[in-house]
């Protein structure tokens, strides 16, 4: 806590002396629904960030996950596809790999959920704002709010004619046409239309196939009609399409331990010890193509003291990617083909009393429906026999002969495993808040919200791999049996493998059966309900200044786990064996399923007023019990519950303008976070650790000069993301390798920068990200297939891109 001491007495010292010097030149009132009614941002009692449009063209966001450029408290991470990403605030977030497990930080796009990363991945439309809520938000957002809130507000339809072309071009040939239009139908009836293409070549050069990987081909058709009636009624009809169709992603070798040294001894090319090099050596290109599109409608409709709010939606969406997941030219794993399809409905309604200077409420009720299909596969290569009777010493014909089966049933090209899945999820919510003011000065908000949430899933594994069916115990104790040991004590000296050579063998078992459910020992059904609430109080020192603190819970459904390493527990199988239907020998114990996640945060803050800006700064301590852990090792994901997760820190947002020509912000997270409680973790007890890939301090700061000579205005912005070293991965004996190789520790140190001038209608903007071209892996795993787990792979950061950006309005 010294650190934070310190840094809070230098912010006031700051603030206060920027205060007292500067000259007028007070902004404009930042709006933001944070509380699901529109207030200024000073005004509402919640960690926020609210990035304008102008700030977002200025910063050269493009899509959801640039949005980390300016917001500290928010991580954005891409992983070995284009739907394989996820979002993080203030450390916590998951969802990403495994689509029975679903993001602690929920997108809303309008009101309308977005639930999986394949849906959340098209560039931002004509955004009007975009609010990041840090800290659970479940009492008014509801659904998967447990680590905070990503909610993209639109620009509606204007009665006034408006259009808008913009075109990019910059380095790795990239093509960006945005193409905007909005006008008015009638007196009460108006219309916009939005299309997007984004083109672009791959940061890195497959060597095996001479075509690039990490590109961009992606478009984006929006359509809006806004219905205004003379009775106080507002229809706002939305509907979207985006397809995307990528060779995603970069994948570098972070420590080459011998099973990668023996892919390399057969053939593969690669680059070892080097994940920041421009070049992959994928086999094949690996692919990953996907559509979503959905319709929303919204009607509001003012009344003499209420306002009634409905926001329906249906949405569908559709992935399939295949992927070289041994990430080198060895032909040792054949593709890993994954499709994904997603549909899904909902509905919430809401009323909201107004004008009332003492007391104000709000109701509402949200439902929600999804049904998804997952499958996936995992199958050898032809050299994976090779492979494997190498790594085991060359003994694969001497097991073979044991077991009194040809070696040439072992590891076949094309044999493995293909999961099917599916999972039907329904979730209702009733919800209300009342905002009291008990004095001139003092305010308070209270909000309750109940939700019940029920899955249905189902998993059917057919599994193709003779090898991995082997019972190496089985066929121990049939050998000491015949050796003329008695069963027991046959048993026991099969199960040793100090007396059974054999159960070395099991490393090599890699995709062990996976009986399918529901069985009679696994129903395949979750039901959750929970209470979360929130309880703050402000207090306005002046007109200038206030504090507020209080309490907010969040809560998130059972998770199933929809992967190949969907494996039963001691109880189910157990159950099973009872039933008469044993699981076979070699099926690890698993886990089907991980229980609700539970978020608590207690905050207090402060929202100051200056003279040219603002100064918001706000302390917590925040927890997650049972957060859903999801972490890849070697050959699957291991699902488990953390006991008890939490951070405390401090958050800090100043937008200030010393000069009328200059704009400075600065945003920063400071935090100690570290996993109280997981004894159950991929790496065993991690109780009193700090979670892999979670930065004690991030900041982002910027300063933008704005100009004026006539008829012509411009501006020139630097932006710097700064955020501390984090350990990337948890397991100390990784570490170890990872830190021997130099990439243990993780660092962002990125430079932005955007110049633009308007003269008339005309827009010219020249950009450039990372322009110091920063190094650092969004994170790293255990190689696919690994079976000692000493070789590491990791995804590198986009590299250093620029640009030239015109824009005519008319």
């Amino acid at each position: 806590m010294y650190k934070y001491r310190n840094i809070l007495s230098l912010c006031f010292i700051f603030i206060f002396s920027l205060n007292a010097y500067s000259q007028s030149n007070e902004i404009e009132e930042i709006i933001t629904t944070a509380t699901k009614t529109e207030k200024t941002l000073q005004e509402v009692p919640v960690a926020v960030s609210v990035i304008s449009a102008d700030e977002i063209d200025k910063s050269n966001v493009v899509d959801a996950f640039d949005l980390m450029q300016v917001v500290p408290s928010l991580d954005t991470r891409q992983y070995q596809s284009s739907r394989n990403a996820a979002f993080f605030i203030r450390g916590f977030g998951n969802g990403s790999n495994n689509n029975g497990v679903e993001p602690s930080v929920a997108l809303f796009v309008d009101g309308v959920y977005r639930s999986k990363m394949q849906s959340r991945i098209n560039d931002l439309p004509m955004v009007e704002r975009v609010e990041v809520l840090r800290g659970p938000q479940s009492t008014l957002f509801g659904k998967n709010a447990t680590a905070g809130v990503i909610n993209i507000i639109t620009k509606k339809p204007s009665f006034e004619k408006f259009g808008k072309i913009s075109t990019s071009f910059g380095n790795y040939n990239s093509r960006i046409v945005k193409a905007y239009y909005t006008a008015p139908l009638s007196d009460t009836m108006a219309f916009s239309l939005n299309a997007n293409t984004n083109q672009a070549d791959g940061h890195a050069k497959n060597t095996v196939t001479g075509n690039d990987t990490n590109n961009r081909d992606r478009y984006s058709l929006r359509a809006d009609l806004l219905i205004e009636t003379e009775n106080d009624l507002e229809i706002r009809i939305t509907a979207d399409y985006d397809e995307y169709d990528e060779f995603c992603c970069q994948v570098g070798n972070v420590s080459a331990g011998p099973a990668k040294e023996l892919a390399y001894a057969l053939g593969a090319q690669a680059a070892p010890n080097n994940p920041f090099t421009d070049q992959v050596h994928f086999n094949f290109d690996s692919f990953s193509k996907g559509e979503n599109s959905g319709i929303s409608v919204n009607i509001v409709k003012e009344m003499e003291n209420m306002t009634f709010t409905s926001i329906t939606s249906s949405r569908d969406s559709d992935s399939l990617e295949s992927q070289d997941i041994d990430f080198d030219s060895s032909r040792i794993l054949n593709p890993n083909t994954t499709n994904v399809n997603l549909s899904s409905k909902s509905q919430e309604f809401r009323l909201a009393s107004n004008g009332n200077a003492k007391v104000n409420w709000l109701v509402g009720a949200y439902f929600y429906e999804e049904d998804l299909k997952n499958d996936s596969s995992v199958k050898w290569g032809p050299s994976f026999y090779t492979f494997a009777n190498i790594a085991s010493g060359g003994a694969l014909p001497t097991v073979a002969g044991l077991l009194g089966l040809p070696a040439s049933l072992f590891f076949q090209e094309g044999t493995g495993r293909v999961g099917y899945f599916t999972q039907e999820t329904e979730t209702k919510t009733l919800f209300g808040q009342v905002d009291i003011s008990l004095t001139d000065k003092i305010s308070t908000i209270l909000g309750v919200s109940y939700i019940e949430d029920e899955k249905s899933a189902t998993g059917i594994d057919v599994n193709t791999d003779v090898f991995s069916q082997i019972g190496f115990v089985g066929v121990g104790t049939m050998a000491f049996i015949g050796a003329g040991f008695d069963p027991v004590t046959a048993a026991a000296l099969a199960a040793n493998p100090e007396t059974n050579a054999l159960l070395g063998f099991q490393a090599l078992q890699f995709i062990p059966e996976m009986p399918q459910f529901p069985n009679v020992g696994q129903s395949g059904q979750s039901s959750d309900d929970n209470i979360d609430y929130t309880a703050k109080l402000t207090y306005m020192l002046n007109d200038d200044v206030s504090f507020y603190g209080g309490v907010s819970t969040g809560f998130k459904s059972s998770a199933w786990n929809l992967s190949t390493n969907s494996l039963p527990d001691l109880a189910e199988i157990n159950a099973l064996a009872a039933a008469g239907t044993p699981v076979a020998e070699n099926t690890a114990i698993g886990q089907r399923y991980a229980s609700p996640e539970e978020a608590e945060v207690f905050e207090l803050g402060m929202k100051m007023r200056l003279s040219t800006g603002y100064f918001n700064l706000t302390a917590f301590s925040q927890e997650i019990k049972d957060f859903q852990s999801n972490t890849f090792v070697s050959s699957g994901f291991i699902l488990a519950n953390a006991g008890l997760q939490s951070s405390e820190g401090f958050e800090f947002d100043l937008l200030f303008s010393p000069v009328p020509s200059i704009d400075i912000t600065l945003g920063g997270l400071i935090m100690d976070s570290k996993y109280d409680s997981f004894t159950g973790s991929a790496a065993g007890d991690v109780s009193g650790t700090k979670p892999e890939n979670v930065h004690d301090d991030s900041l982002t700061s910027s300063i933008t000069w704005n100009w004026s000579r006539g008829r012509t205005d411009g501006y020139v912005r630097l932006n710097h993301l700064y955020s501390g070293p984090t350990l990337i991965r948890i397991i100390p004996s990784e570490n170890v390798a990872m830190c021997a190789a130099g990439t243990c520790e993780k660092t962002k140190d990125t430079l932005n920068f955007s110049a633009g001038i308007t003269r008339g209608n005309l827009d010219i903007v020249i950009f450039g990200n990372n322009i110091n071209d920063d190094k650092y892996l969004h994170t790293a795993f255990s190689s696919v297939g690994d079976p000692f787990r000493t070789s590491f792979e990791g995804y590198p950061n986009a590299p250093k891109t620029y640009g030239v950006t015109v824009n005519y309005s008319f």
